[in-house]
């Protein structure tokens, strides 16, 4: 499980949940992109729930350690999600080469 560190708010999520969100907005930075995702997570009483997280430039987010949780499996559908949305934007994003 990991903290989602958003602004001054966090939120709890599963590890590929982060890493899926992470990596999305890194593409998005890199395209100049912005989005809005649905991130399954949980509230205080540990009912399952949605955050509606902005991404792209200059909108900073960060991953942190949390204690094991409920979350871990039952977020594929949204990590599908996000990896599919990564396919849309890096075809958008500008191909770098090493100059030979």
């Amino acid at each position: 499980m990991k903290y989602l560190g958003y602004g001054s708010a966090t939120i709890l999520v599963s590890d590929a949940a982060a890493s899926a969100v992470l990596h999305y907005a890194a593409i998005l930075v890199q395209t100049g992109g912005g989005d809005v995702v649905d991130v399954p997570t949980c509230d205080d009483d540990g009912t399952f729930a949605l955050a509606s997280v902005v991404l792209g430039p200059g909108i900073p987010v960060l991953a942190t350690n949390a204690p094991a949780d409920v979350l871990e499996d039952e977020d594929r559908d949204f990590v599908d999600e996000i990896t599919g949305r990564v396919g849309v934007a890096m075809a958008g994003a500008p191909r770098y080469r090493s100059a030979d």
